[in-house]
């Protein structure tokens, strides 16, 4: 049995003892301010290692044999799986070679598949199941655009890690319009943002994306140019290194936010 009371006076105890909190989102700074002012706390979003990720500037074609939309993640009701199938499936209407990656596992992946078999789509979509980091930037090379279409939350406070990814591979992505990924996304300039839970818009930006290699090759660049110039783990670092003055102030102040 949870002691919620006791642990609410240890949280209580560590934040007012820390000379400063770290926070990955507004969100989180908003219930950090429970506990401490709003002036102890820094909000700083997750990065990538850019090093991870080779040059992602591949020739964009419709001429291609597919075209593979792609999802990073553990697979948990709140990654908006069911609203990734729905678009899916208006999206294949439109381009047959349309395929679908789902790379990880979890408790909905069971879910997902029934959806797909019950669509007639399950031969054009590939789980991996859960792999070792070491092959994320390898399943991203294979992917023409990427997604993270979170439902409606009226508590979403993530830093969601893999749009950070998709977008230092260069890949161009279509996202909820929810929380961080309003600060991070410039719709239209480095990825395409969409109504959370609203399948119709993510099919129809993406079959827009099919359409227009263009597109997809200027998204992906913009997007992987904003992550190695704000969101690098080194930037980060220094930034964290600053507020503990251990270090001359980074070019980037921590409260603004791509």
């Amino acid at each position: 049995m949870i002691d919620c009371h006791s642990a609410e006076q240890v949280a209580n105890r560590v934040f007012q003892a820390a000379t400063a909190l770290i926070a990955v989102s507004s969100e989180v700074k908003t219930y950090l301010m429970n506990y401490v002012k709003s002036r102890k706390i820094y909000v700083i979003p997750n990065g990538v290692n850019p090093d991870r990720f080779s040059a992602f500037d591949r020739a964009f074609s419709m001429q291609s044999e597919t075209f593979t939309v792609g999802f990073v993640g553990t697979l948990k009701p709140w990654h908006g799986l069911p609203i990734l199938t729905a678009a899916f499936a208006q999206l294949h209407q439109q381009v047959p070679n349309a395929k679908l990656l789902i790379v990880g596992d979890g408790p909905e992946r069971e879910n997902l598949e029934a959806e797909l078999l019950a669509r007639g789509l399950h031969s054009h979509a590939k789980f991996t199941g859960a792999v070792n980091p070491d092959e994320i930037p390898k399943l991203l090379a294979a992917m023409d655009v990427a997604v993270a279409p979170y439902p409606a939350e009226s508590d979403f406070y993530f830093s969601p890690l893999k749009v950070y990814e998709y977008m230092a591979a260069g890949l161009p992505v279509v996202v909820s319009s929810i929380g961080q990924l309003l600060e991070l996304i410039d719709t239209g300039v480095n990825g395409i943002l969409c109504p959370p839970g609203d399948a119709i818009a993510l099919a129809e930006a993406l079959e827009k994306l099919w359409r227009s290699p263009a597109l997809r090759h200027s998204l992906g660049q913009a997007a992987q140019k904003t992550v190695i110039e704000h969101h690098t783990w080194e930037a980060i670092a220094q930034q964290i290194l600053h507020i503990a003055g251990l270090n001359t102030p980074p070019q980037l102040q921590v409260e603004v936010r791509r």
